[in-house]
């Protein structure tokens, strides 16, 4: 696990696909209360746990999109007092424990102090929420943008399906190749409105879940991947 700023960690990890590595990100961020806010769970093993155990008590498990809920339940397992804040469609893939949080239209942000949240509306293939840390000037995505620099793999079969991640849109800075198709965006003025919402926050870094960190003139990576999107 890695501070990355104030009150925030970071823990990264892998999973295999198809002989591929996916490079994993989660985040950790401690707030006010003293408590700890963790973005996307990655595989549940000690190390993460007993870093965590450090810094504070487990309070918020969050699942920001429905793709990212491998290991959620592995965590709520260890941490069982903690409040699992999922993304809207994830009930309809879990059977989640009473007391879920839903990221909905109607979600009022619990975390406020700490971090600024925003839904980004009508796609509901993701239903991704993304967030900014207010102290570190960090905003945290889920799966919106991915940001590979990994060299293709040795075996035949695992560059197959690398090269073929790579044909649909999943490589360099990407932004993720579903939330590009316009049929996929049920109301794109919905979406464009919250696309210009996060673009006026004030952050020096994105924290991608998948590839590397963007630590370099963040606000204007952010506008240049998204700008398609105000324009649609």
């Amino acid at each position: 696990m890695h501070k990355l700023g104030e009150d925030i960690w970071i823990h990264e990890d892998t999973h295999s696909m198809g002989g591929n590595e996916l490079r994993l990100r989660m985040t950790i961020v401690k707030l006010t209360n003293g408590r700890l806010w963790i973005h996307s769970p990655t595989p549940f093993s000690d190390e993460p746990k007993d870093l965590a155990d450090q810094i504070g008590q487990v309070q918020y498990l969050v699942a920001a999109n429905n793709l990212h809920n491998l290991w959620l339940l592995d965590w709520y397992q260890r941490y069982p007092q903690a409040t699992l804040v999922v993304s809207e469609g994830l009930p309809k893939k879990l059977t989640l424990p009473d007391g879920c949080v839903l990221m909905d239209d109607t979600f009022r942000n619990p975390w406020s102090e700490d971090l600024t949240h925003q839904l980004l509306f009508d796609v509901p293939f993701f239903n991704e929420s993304v967030f900014l840390h207010n102290k570190s000037n960090s905003l945290i995505v889920t799966d919106i943008i991915q940001n590979y620099s990994d060299p293709l793999p040795d075996t035949m079969g695992a560059r197959l399906i690398a090269h073929l991640f790579r044909l649909i849109g999943f490589k360099d800075l990407c932004i993720a190749p579903p939330m590009k198709f316009g049929f996929l965006r049920k109301d794109k003025t919905n979406f464009a409105e919250a696309i210009q919402v996060i673009d006026q926050w004030d952050f020096d870094k994105i924290i991608v879940t998948h590839g590397n960190i963007i630590d370099a003139d963040a606000n204007t990576v952010f506008y240049d991947l998204t700008k398609r999107f105000l324009a649609d």
